[in-house]
Parts: structure tokens; C-alpha cells; sequence
């Protein structure tokens, strides 16, 4: 009876007591006395806890996988070359008097640079495992710097971002100052801030300055200067920089090349490379890098030297520094220079067949090379570098063009199939219209004695020389260059403006020559013939201003007393005229019993409000001749006796029209005399008014048709522009100033809108000076 009730309920009760049988047993009536629908529930109750019991497992399993996978890929990328230095660790613990690892380019490379092959520069840099016979055994000397191979934290590791550090050396061939001021004016203003010391012996001229970071060294001779510098770059930038680039003062350096070159290699790799030459006659040959063109060293060849870098320099009196250099790479790593012909194209050694004249981009080993040695001139060196910038400009312009198309073709995606349609695109897309926009110019040279602005004269003398050529065509035989301005349009390319003067008997004559550069041969795009001709000043007054008096004093220092009769014309148009009499008729009269043979015009407007605009309409009306220059001044304007030459050459009948920027000053006491000074223009004075355009000159023939000038010159300016092949002329004018001084904006004679013009100015003027109060704290 108790084996078969026993039998019938197991199906039921052996879940609950498992693996217990004698528990089974004793435990059966009990069992039987369980009604079936509570021992249903108690074996859902168990089934449940196990359930969450294995929930919990798992969910802690899982868990702690993914905490060890994210340890492990966050140590991987803090530190890529970790495991292979744990696995040199553990091999030098194991085998302490183990050989140096030798790189013999044998496994597959890891990456690819992104401008030549890796293998073509890499090949043959390494020494033969058979007469390597271990060379740190044999090498006994000092280690003044420890050198890990990975810093001890991911943060110190993550901070080597920087590409190269340079290292130049000064030579003694010429004076270590001019060739410092060469690379510093050129290629070394490529380099960023901190990557990039000159070192120089403590006995040489060289100039210092918070700009150029300069490092004193011991030592009399290269070699003990080489080594001197290399002790400061362990010291101070082994930990920074992944390359090492030591070349000398008078190489030039193509930035771009370089970077390009140093991101396709690796920094924990033994790089030695440069220009290879082999050493004399020893035991064991040995390629080393000509420190002329330049040596680049990896960080990973770096921290070999660096252990050995006070042992190794005391080499021999007649020894070249570069092959030391070499031997003790060779003593402490184990490595040769690299001896592909690659390398020697990228760091070039000019050879005495190759020139640096003439259209240097057309010259292969210019625009492909790393480095170029020597240089020895100073305007061969600016010549490399404008080369060097016209190239990246044309770069630049072609990725710009290229984003632009890419922009334009996915807006045309996105609008054929959004949501949206064609009704607005969703990156702003802008039709690409001709705007007339003014590039501004460059003062790069001036007729005077600094050194600066002749020695950019002389790196521009084919531009000089096709400018002279132009002006002989024109029987213009020994003309005087007094300026050169400079400016690179977006798609013209570099063009340039000369102003000559020729002197003559009795006056002296202008002319200004325009050449264009399209980043590639030069061509003559015209040469314009000035003659010193009749300037008519166009100036709207109000007859009771207090600044009448001082405008005719600046006019008779500024224009009369310097021209003659007919080069200076004065037509006044006379605002506020009232019946007591004419106040400017009795102001202008000593002005015209002194200069009697000088053209002065005097236009009354009686019924009129003031306005400027206005003023402006009624004197181009006045000037008859259709071929005469007018140049339209404000009576608070003070010009140099050069203006009127500049407003010459600036304007060219039916071309051109010249709205020059005029230097705005703040302080009310700076300017108290009537003519203008050298100190007047100065940084903290003001600044240059871009949205003034009050002044400018044009000729009466290219203004026939303009009307309703409304409140100034700009909107002139802008009726000009549009025009079909006419140009407005803009830059910063040394030859104008407007000094701060007190305008009346509530003259009676002034109505609401006029009123309301000038408060807007002296608005603008005030804002400037507190946004310039700011930015200096004064």
C-alpha cells in the first residue's frame, strides 16, 4: 500500500525533495495529506525563485564582461604599443644580456603615408643581424637621462599629440641674425608656437626676442653645438613631440611636405632618415643623414640616443657632426641612415647645375622636396616661400570648390527627396552671384631705408622687372618705384600695383603699373600713364560752421601752397546763406587776393537745407569739362600734400573710381594742427572707417547719369559698382584723417533726417572708442 500510493504521487512531490529519498519516504503521509492544488502551488513558488535566482547570476556575469572589455579597450588605445612593451620587458628581465632589437623591415608595414610609398624611405636604414655583434655590450657609457619607452600614465601618453619639434642651428657663414630673420619671416612662421628653437653658441650675434624662442649652447664647434642641442631637446621635448627634425639656419623647410610625411609614419618605430651619404672606410659601413638638408629622428630613436648622448659627445677634431651623429645611432640602436632614393629627393641637397631662378614652380625638386639645402640668400629664401604660399593658396582654393560642390550636389539630394521638396533647401543653399566685393591692398613696400622693404623688394624682381618693361613701352625710361601694394584675390590670383614717379625738368610725373600673378607665370594686365592734371575739390559748407576757417588753412598747406594754377581747382557749395550778408565770401577772400591764378568757385544755396548729398549732386553739376577729375571732401577732412597724387593714379576714366578709408581719431586734443603728421596715424589713435564714404574721386564723365544721391557717397559707391567693367577702389588711405572734433548735429539749418545722419555718426564713432576702450583696458 505504501509503495504504490508512493509510486502514484512521485511525479508530484519529487521536485521538492530532490536527491533526499529517505526524506521522501518518512515524509509520504504528509504528502498525502496535501491537497493537490496547494502542491501545485508550491512547486510554481520554486520553480520561481530559481528562475531569479538565475536571472541574477546572469545579469552580474554579463556585467562584469563588459567592465573587463571596456578596461581593456580603453588601455589599448591610451597606450597602442603597451603589449608589445610589455613583451620587450618581460624578454629583458628573462635574457639581461640579450642583443639590441634590430628593425630589418621584415614584417608588413602598418601604415601607409599619404604621399609616397613607406618601403621606398624605410629600405636599408637597419644593420645586418651578422655585424651587429652586439654593440650595447661593448658601449660603456654614462646615462644622464632616463628614458621609459611609454610615459606611466594613458594621460601622459595621450598628451604626445604634437607632430615634430625643429631644431635649428645657427652656421657661420653669415651673420646668424639675417638668416634668423629669414626663417623666421618665412617658413618658420609655419610652425606652430613651442615646436621650434634656434640654438645658437653663447658667444654668437644672434637677436632675441619674445617671438623667436632662442636656446644658448656650449660648445665652439658644430658638432659640440649639435650634441649641446640634442641634451636640451631630451631634456625639455622627448616627451612631446613624436619626430625630431635638427637641420641649420640656411635650409628652408616646406611645412606642409613635412607634416604630411611625419603623419604616415610611426613615432614608436626607429626612424632615422634624411639625406645619405656613406661614411669613410671602417670596419662596419656606415650610411649617415648630411645634417645640411636636414635629419629627422623618431620618438622611438630619440629615447635610444638620449641614454648616450653625453658619451657620444667626444668625437674626433676633424670629424663630421653628422657622421658622429650616425656612429652613435649606429652604437646605441643600431641603425643606418635611410639610403633610398626617395629620401634624397625629399630632404635635397642642391647640386651646382640647379638654380633657384626664375618660375620656381615649375622647378619638380622645389615643389615636391622636404627641405631644400643651401639657401644662402636671403631673397632666395622669400622666393621659395611666396612659391610655396602660392601653392597652398591654389590648394585651398581647389578644396574650397570641391566642398562647395559636394554642398551644392547634396542640397540638390535632400530638396528632390525630403519631405520638403524644392521649396527651401535644407543646408542654405545660396545661388553663387558676382558680388563686388573689394579686396583690400598691402603696403609690402615703400620708397624709404628699412631693411624690411628691400629686402621684399628683391624677392619680387621679375614683378619689378615686367613693371619697368611695361613702363618703357610707354618711352618711360628711368622711372622711381615709391610703393608697391599687394593683394591675393580669391580667384584672380596675386596681383600687384606700382607706383612710379619720373622726374623731370620742371614737374615731376606719375604712372602706376598693375601685374597679375594667377599663381603661375606673370603677364602685364596695363600699364596707366598719370600726368599731374587739374584735381577739383568738390566741398558742400555750411557758411556759420566754426571749422570753415581751419578747412581753408589745411587746403592752402595741403593743395595750394604745393601745386601749381592748373593742377588744383576749389568749388564750394555754400549752405545757409543768410540776408545779413556772406560770411564765406569774406573768409575766402585772402585766399583769392594770394593765390589769384588758383580757380575758386563759391555756389550759394539759398532755399536749402544743408545736406552733404545734396552738396555733392549741385558740384558735380557745376563742373562743365566731362573729362575732369572731381574728388568730393568733408570741410572736417585733413589731407596730405600727397592726396591729390594718390587720387590721380586711383582713378581711371570709364574703369575705376577711388572711395578711400579714411583714419578715424578718437581723442579730441590729438590733432591741433592743420596739416597732417606721421604720428597721427598711429595703433590706439582710432581706426580705419570702412563705412565712411564721404570722400572720393571719379571723373565727371563716369557720374553724368547718377542722380538722387540720397544721404551720402555710398550710395554712389554702390550705383558705380554694378556697373559692367567698373571698378571701385578702396583701401586704407594714409593721406586722410578725420580728427574727433565737436560736430553740431542740431544746427538749424540741418532738417530731421540730416539731424538724424550725423547723430549716427557720432554714435558709430563713440562705439568704436569704447569697443577699443575694452580691448585695452585704458
Amino acid at each position: 500500500m505504501t509503495k504504490t500510493t508512493s509510486s502514484h504521487f512521485k511525479p508530484t512531490i519529487a521536485p521538492l525533495f530532490w536527491g533526499h529519498p529517505k526524506a521522501y519516504t518518512n515524509n509520504v503521509l504528509l504528502i498525502l495529506c496535501i491537497p493537490i492544488g496547494i502542491q501545485k502551488q508550491l512547486l510554481h513558488t520554486h520553480n520561481k525563485k530559481k528562475e531569479m535566482a538565475a536571472g541574477k547570476l546572469t545579469s552580474f556575469l554579463v556585467g562584469l564582461l563588459v567592465g573587463v572589455t571596456i578596461s581593456v579597450t580603453l588601455l589599448i588605445i591610451g597606450s597602442p604599443h603597451l603589449l608589445s612593451t610589455i613583451v620587450l620587458y618581460n624578454n629583458s628581465v628573462r635574457e639581461p644580456n640579450s642583443q639590441p632589437t634590430v628593425n630589418n623591415n621584415k614584417g608588413l608595414p602598418v601604415t601607409q603615408p599619404r604621399t609616397l610609398a613607406r618601403d621606398s624611405f624605410l629600405i636599408d636604414r637597419s644593420l645586418k643581424e651578422d655585424s651587429t655583434d652586439t654593440p650595447q655590450n661593448k658601449y660603456q657609457g654614462d646615462a644622464p637621462i632616463k628614458v621609459s619607452d611609454i610615459p606611466n600614465f594613458v594621460s601622459q601618453e595621450l598628451d604626445l599629440r604634437r607632430t615634430v619639434f625643429v631644431g635649428v642651428l645657427t652656421s657661420w657663414s653669415v651673420p646668424s641674425s639675417t638668416q634668423q630673420m629669414g626663417v623666421m619671416k618665412t617658413w618658420g612662421a609655419e610652425i606652430e608656437d613651442g615646436t621650434m628653437t634656434f640654438y645658437a653658441g653663447m658667444e654668437e650675434s644672434i637677436e632675441e626676442d619674445e617671438s623667436v624662442p632662442v636656446q644658448r649652447v656650449t660648445g665652439t664647434t658644430m658638432g659640440q653645438k649639435m650634441y649641446s642641442a640634442l641634451r636640451h631637446m631630451c631634456h625639455v621635448h622627448l616627451d612631446k613631440f613624436k619626430f625630431f627634425l635638427l637641420t641649420v639656419d640656411n635650409t628652408y623647410v616646406n611645412v606642409n611636405n613635412l607634416t604630411l610625411l611625419l603623419d604616415g609614419l610611426q613615432s614608436s618605430e626607429v626612424i632615422y632618415m634624411g639625406s645619405s651619404k656613406r661614411g669613410p672606410a671602417d670596419p662596419t659601413p656606415v650610411q649617415y643623414c648630411e645634417l645640411g638638408p636636414g635629419v629627422v629622428l623618431s620618438r622611438k630613436a630619440m629615447q635610444g640616443l638620449c641614454t648616450h648622448v653625453t658619451s657620444c659627445a667626444k668625437p674626433s677634431a676633424n670629424q663630421d657632426p653628422a657622421y658622429s651623429l650616425a656612429l652613435c645611432l649606429q652604437m646605441t640602436i643600431a641603425t643606418n641612415c635611410t639610403t633610398s632614393g626617395e629620401s634624397k629627393r625629399l630632404f635635397h641637397k642642391l647640386w651646382v647645375s640647379e638654380d633657384l631662378d626664375g618660375d620656381l614652380d615649375q622647378k619638380k625638386f622645389v615643389t615636391s622636396s622636404v627641405t631644400l639645402h643651401p639657401v644662402g640668400r636671403l631673397e632666395t629664401m622669400f622666393r621659395l616661400h611666396q612659391s610655396y604660399l602660392s601653392r597652398r593658396i591654389l590648394d585651398k582654393l581647389q578644396n574650397h570648390k570641391d566642398l562647395a560642390d559636394r554642398i551644392h550636389h547634396l542640397n540638390r539630394l535632400i530638396a528632390t527627396t525630403g519631405p520638403h521638396g524644392d521649396v527651401k533647401l535644407l543646408l542654405g543653399d545660396q545661388e553663387n552671384s558676382k558680388s563686388s566685393d573689394v579686396v583690400p591692398w598691402q603696403l609690402i613696400y615703400e620708397d624709404s631705408e628699412e631693411e624690411d622693404f628691400a629686402n621684399v623688394l628683391r624677392s619680387l624682381d621679375d614683378v619689378v622687372q615686367l613693371s619697368v618693361e611695361a613702363l618703357r613701352a610707354e618711352a618711360i625710361i628711368e622711372p622711381k618705384l615709391k610703393a608697391l601694394f599687394q593683394r591675393y584675390h580669391p580667384v584672380t590670383g596675386i596681383e600687384y600695383r606700382l607706383e612710379y614717379e619720373e622726374s623731370e625738368d620742371d614737374s615731376a610725373a606719375s604712372h602706376i603699373v598693375d601685374v597679375q600673378k594667377p599663381y603661375g607665370n606673370l603677364f602685364t594686365v596695363s600699364a596707366t600713364v598719370g600726368h599731374k592734371e587739374r584735381v577739383n575739390f568738390i566741398v558742400p559748407v555750411l557758411e556759420n560752421s566754426q571749422h570753415l576757417e581751419e578747412f581753408l588753412q589745411m587746403f592752402e598747406s595741403s593743395c595750394l601752397t604745393v601745386s601749381g594754377a592748373n593742377e588744383v581747382a576749389l568749388i564750394l557749395v555754400n549752405f545757409g546763406v543768410t540776408k545779413q550778408g556772406n560770411r564765406l565770401h569774406q573768409v575766402l577772400s585772402p585766399y583769392e587776393k594770394k593765390y589769384a591764378d588758383f580757380s575758386f568757385k563759391v555756389i550759394n544755396v539759398k532755399s536749402e537745407s544743408f545736406s552733404y548729398a545734396r552738396g555733392i549732386e549741385i558740384g558735380l553739376q557745376a563742373a562743365s569739362d566731362p573729362d575732369s577729375l572731381l574728388c568730393v571732401l568733408d570741410t572736417h577732412a585733413i589731407i596730405s600734400p600727397d592726396f591729390m597724387n594718390k587720387c590721380r593714379l586711383n582713378t581711371q576714366r570709364g574703369r575705376q573710381a577711388y572711395f578711400p578709408i579714411p583714419y578715424q581719431q578718437f581723442d579730441l586734443s590729438a590733432t591741433k594742427a592743420f596739416s597732417l603728421a606721421e604720428e597721427d596715424i598711429a595703433p590706439g589713435m582710432g581706426f580705419w572707417w570702412e563705412k565712411n564714404f564721404d570722400t572720393f574721386c571719379v571723373y565727371k564723365s563716369d557720374v553724368q547719369n547718377v542722380e538722387d544721391l540720397q544721404l551720402s557717397g555710398k550710395n554712389l559707391s554702390g550705383k558705380l559698382t554694378v556697373r559692367k567693367s567698373f571698378s571701385v577702389f578702396r583701401v586704407p588711405e594714409q593721406g586722410l584723417l578725420l580728427p574727433q572734433r565737436d560736430r553740431h548735429c542740431s544746427s538749424k539749418f540741418m532738417t530731421f533726417d540730416q539731424t538724424d545722419i550725423c547723430l549716427q555718426k557720432q554714435k558709430e564713432i563713440l562705439t568704436m572708442q569704447r569697443h577699443f576702450s575694452n580691448l585695452t583696458e585704458r
